[in-house]
């Protein structure tokens, strides 16, 4: 399911006729950019799509000055039932977010001890960086905003807690770990005992007897 899809056409359906723009800039005030992917071509690619479905439908277009053409939306029935399904499938479902980290996690003896403690000690600072960014915007949010005003709604604070408790989590765990790599944990790139590896420097292969 595309968390893009859901978020326009929920924004369709409580704004609407609206443009493709306000839609852009609605989604923009929630600040979960770095969580769904809500880039400018990613929504209008959105809108398109939705279109094309009959989920969506044209209700109007107008210029206004020498600026591009604008063409507002409505909801459809369809798009009533598919923003329906689409909201109970996200609540429901439990699906892990595909994590980067985790395949460089697998290779991790591949990184010297000292390089892997530097990264993870930037990895920690850009985390509670974002923490603190997430504190700030979340005090900016009154009680009760709609959004009406261009303001971040009362509702976005959720997944912005949401996405500070994963932030959370992960500087604990990267702080233990890095803890854990002080103390000698694991077998790093370089250091005795470790498998040098390379073009042609692979575990030795066993011959493995066919009948």
């Amino acid at each position: 399911m595309s968390p893009t899809r859901l978020l326009v056409l929920g924004v369709v359906r409580f704004a609407q006729p609206v443009h493709g723009y306000d839609v852009r800039r609605e989604l923009l005030s929630w600040h979960i950019e770095d969580a769904v992917n809500v880039k400018p071509g990613s929504i209008y690619s959105a809108l398109k799509t939705l279109e094309r479905d009959g989920h969506i439908v044209a209700v109007g277009r107008e210029r206004a000055g020498g600026r591009p053409e604008r063409t507002s939306y409505a909801l459809t029935v369809e798009g009533e039932q598919e923003f329906q399904i689409l909201l109970r499938t996200s609540w429901w479902g439990v699906e892990q977010p595909m994590e980067p980290l985790v395949p460089a996690l697998c290779m991790l003896e591949e990184m010297s001890r000292a390089e892997l403690i530097a990264a993870l000690d930037s990895r920690i600072e850009r985390l509670r960086g974002a923490d603190r960014r997430s504190e700030f915007l979340q005090a900016t949010i009154a009680p009760g905003a709609t959004g009406a005003d261009g303001g971040i709604p009362d509702h976005a604070r959720e997944p912005m807690m949401l996405l500070q408790a994963r932030a959370r989590a992960e500087i604990d765990w990267a702080t233990g770990f890095r803890q854990r790599l002080h103390a000698g944990v694991y077998t790093m790139a370089g250091e005795p005992g470790s498998i040098q590896l390379g073009p042609g420097r692979g575990w030795p292969r066993k011959e493995v007897d066919t009948v």
